[in-house]
């Protein structure tokens, strides 16, 4: 079975959120061992400077670091990267099947490290709009879902 993860920085707190993601989390057990990290966000001021948003950037990517697998195809998500609709991200996820999984990385508020960035294969962008990270690891999840819809050729609401 195809493995896919998806790491992310900061803990949901909303708890409306955390049910939907549950929901999602138990209807890809259908299709893929799905597994997903929360690495701890790092607080900044209020008016952070450029020097504190990259020192908290920096350890919040060693974190990321530590946690991706070798062993699978890591996208991480960034919103000037390309976008995909839903039939290509199922596309992408049948080809990347065979590459042991996929590893998706969701960053903080600020983004994430150009070096988790550069260890990463691939880059996707969700939206060019800015999500709150709940709300983009809640898309992220449910476009997952779809895919695997998609591949199995069973109909999913439009």
């Amino acid at each position: 079975m195809i493995k896919t993860k998806i790491i992310s920085v900061g803990k949901l707190k909303e708890k409306a959120t955390r049910d939907l993601l549950s929901e999602y989390e138990k209807r890809l057990s259908r299709y893929t061992e799905f597994s997903h990290i929360e690495i701890a966000d790092l607080s900044v001021s209020d008016h952070p400077s450029d020097k504190e948003i990259e020192t908290v950037l920096q350890k919040e990517g060693q974190q990321i670091l530590k946690n991706l697998p070798k062993n699978m195809v890591t996208v991480a998500m960034a919103i000037d990267a390309k976008q995909y609709s839903s039939e290509e991200f199922a596309s992408l996820i049948d080809q990347k099947q065979t590459q042991g999984g996929l590893c998706f990385v969701i960053g903080s508020s600020h983004g994430l490290h150009p070096d988790v960035i550069n260890a990463c294969q691939m880059r996707i962008s969700l939206s060019k709009m800015t999500l709150p990270h709940n709300l983009a690891r809640l898309f992220l999840t449910e476009q997952i879902y779809r895919g695997f819809k998609i591949l199995n050729n069973e109909s999913y609401h439009k």
